[in-house]
């Protein structure tokens, strides 16, 4: 299982691949190393560091993202492969010619299940959700009454504090959040990538600047996961980010998510997910499958 989420936080490592294993070394000294069929993700958070061009190629021939990322753990990059999936070319095909009323359909499906889910984390938060679940109601195709940004205004107030905002430029639990989001978004990068899609053909998303469009609209479901388990981690340990504190955030990756009527570690959950939406693409299904919030007893011991 792949659930290792590989860091570098320190200038000056060189990596490379040494036969099966992703090589850390320090002035020319090795001093680790990590099997690829075990790595999730490689997520570069300093500058100063230097990727052989060959383990960069090895990472996209096993579709392992490597995330390269900026200030405040906001993601600049993320490699990915750009052949792999049998049945590459025509999914793709059909993603680009997704009609308006089924992209918008999609996209109505996307932000009723991120809502459900806030409003899930909410319960396990002791707070009330009934709000949220009004909003999720009353979500139309395409979302034009904008309630996801509705739902936001309510939830980070209630399971963060009244005085919390959410600001990827801020420092503490911001930080944390873009940390976390980043794994995420990594995940699903491979996810969608797994399934023959093309991650900048979106359904929502429309920044021209941003290659991963689709990948930011798939994995909207996914990021009250996340919120609850730094929420259920104890959010006050997170006013700085420690090795210890980004080592329990990084064990995302192994939680057990439900994702239809089963459950499959993250990295896999993302996956079904992207070959589900694939399949609607391809006018397979009516409709594709969403995460779940994970019931307590599933979250991992940190």
């Amino acid at each position: 299982m792949r659930a290792q989420v590989v860091e570098i936080t320190q200038p000056g490592y060189v990596l490379n691949k040494s036969r099966g294993f992703l090589e850390v070394r320090h002035e020319r000294e090795p001093i680790g190393q990590v099997s690829l069929d075990d790595i999730a993700a490689v997520i570069v958070s300093v500058p100063g560091c230097l990727i052989s061009s060959v383990l960069i190629d090895h990472l996209c021939r096993q579709n392992i993202p490597l995330v390269i990322c900026g200030k405040n753990y906001i993601p600049s990059s993320i490699t990915l492969p750009l052949e792999g999936y049998g049945r590459q070319f025509h999914v793709m095909q059909a993603q680009i010619k997704l009609s308006e009323p089924r992209r918008k359909r999609a996209w109505k499906h996307i932000v009723k299940a991120k809502i459900k889910n806030q409003a899930e984390v909410l319960t396990r938060a002791g707070e009330n959700n009934q709000h949220l679940l009004r909003l999720a109601d009353k979500t139309r195709s395409g979302d034009p009454d904008n309630c996801e940004a509705q739902a936001s205004r309510v939830y980070w107030p209630r399971l963060l504090g009244k005085d919390f905002r959410r600001n990827q430029n801020a420092p503490g639990i911001n930080a944390a959040l873009n940390y976390i989001y980043a794994i995420v978004r990594a995940c699903v990068a491979r996810g969608i990538s797994s399934a023959g899609l093309h991650p900048s053909f979106s359904l929502h998303h429309k920044n021209p600047q941003n290659p991963l469009n689709l990948v930011d609209d798939l994995m909207e479901p996914f990021r009250p996961i996340a919120d609850y388990m730094l929420w259920h981690s104890g959010v006050e340990q997170f006013s700085e980010l420690s090795p210890i504190t980004k080592k329990q955030l990084a064990a995302i990756t192994t939680l057990v998510i439900p994702v239809g009527e089963d459950a499959s570690p993250f990295s896999l959950a993302a996956s079904r997910m992207s070959r589900s939406f694939a399949a609607y693409c391809l006018g397979e299904a009516d409709t594709f499958l969403c995460p779940s919030v994970p019931y307590p007893i599933d979250m991992p011991v940190l």
